[in-house]
């Protein structure tokens, strides 16, 4: 072996062994995974109330503002019912009046029965006198004892009335307040009718909704995905998140934009693996157990770009910088 070969050699084994050493070194401070995906908040759009679908004013795929109208139920049904509580609410408060203008002659006619009572109380005691005086007769007096009796029992009969008529207003309050809770439970249905984005979103593919079709409270229309918040599940092998920490940047990149860098941060990382939490866990308390690596999920927020839209499922390239 001459001294060329010997170097061709020697340089060919250094440049392996600096190779190994980069990729074990990034490994190892950059830890990367092709286990990844796209993620985001969706919500099942359901209707509050039931009725017929009037308009609809989204398309499946499309963006939508936040606060923008996307349908609207037959509302009809819900403002005549709004339209009859407010009438009853005002017979009640109307026959409240009624009651409280009764009250106040019933009031009015135990001061005057009291004040009868009393002028009839002074003529009898002053017949009393002239009768043992022997002045007037014995049945004057009878009359004045006959007129306080009657006049004692109309005060009675008066004030029996004032708290029949408290009574029926107390009633009465407690039906209005009964009523004003049912006018508003209708403005809330009526408001109900129309159904507004929550928030920044695309409109689900699955869109079937249709106008004139009948809808029921709790009855799944379509969905809707949250565009103000996305991230990346990166499920990296045990023997990788050692080093992982919350905050950490990241990049990741998109098998549907090649040669696009999005960045990232770490934001936290499961506390279980993906097969802890699925729904039949491994059970390996078997004679013939294989050891197999599991994968912990680290979500990664990601920043949206307008030039490079994301979509929830697609598949991503994952690397954490874990350099301090």
């Amino acid at each position: 072996m001459n001294k060329r070969t010997v170097l061709i050699a020697g340089g060919a084994t250094a440049v392996v062994g600096l190779g190994l050493a980069g990729y074990f070194t990034t490994n190892h401070y950059f830890p990367s995974t092709n286990d990844a995906y796209v993620h985001a908040y969706t919500i099942t759009v359901s209707p509050y109330v039931e009725g017929y679908i009037k308009t609809i004013h989204a398309e499946p795929n499309a963006f939508v503002k936040k606060g923008q109208l996307l349908y609207e139920i037959v509302p009809l049904p819900f403002q005549l019912s709004v339209a009859q509580q407010k009438h009853q609410m005002e017979a009640a408060i109307a026959q409240k009046a009624a009651l409280e203008d009764q009250l106040l002659k019933a009031r009015q006619a135990v001061n005057d029965q009291k004040a009868s009572q009393w002028i009839i109380n002074l003529n009898q005691q002053r017949y009393a006198y002239l009768l043992r005086q022997q002045v007037v007769a014995l049945e004057k007096e009878q009359e004045f004892q006959a007129s306080k009796l009657e006049a004692r029992a109309k005060v009675k009969s008066a004030e029996l009335e004032i708290s029949r008529l408290q009574k029926q207003i107390r009633e009465q309050e407690a039906n209005i307040k009964a009523l004003s809770a049912a006018v508003g439970n209708a403005k809330v249905n009526l408001n109900y009718t129309r159904y507004y984005a929550p928030m920044d979103a695309y409109v689900s593919n699955n869109f079937s909704i249709r106008a004139g079709q009948y809808v029921k409270p709790g009855e799944a229309m379509f969905k809707l995905v949250d565009n103000t918040n996305w991230w990346v599940d990166a499920n990296y092998m045990e023997s990788q998140i050692h080093r992982i920490r919350d905050g950490m940047p990241a990049k990741v990149s998109l098998d549907m934009y090649p040669g696009v860098t999005f960045h990232g941060r770490v934001i936290n990382i499961s506390q279980g693996s993906g097969a802890y939490y699925s729904l039949l866990p491994p059970q390996n308390a078997t004679g013939n157990w294989v050891k197999v690596p599991q994968r912990f999920p680290v979500r990664i927020r990601l920043a949206q770009t307008s030039s490079h839209p994301l979509r929830a499922g697609a598949t991503a390239h994952a690397t954490v910088n874990t350099l301090p």
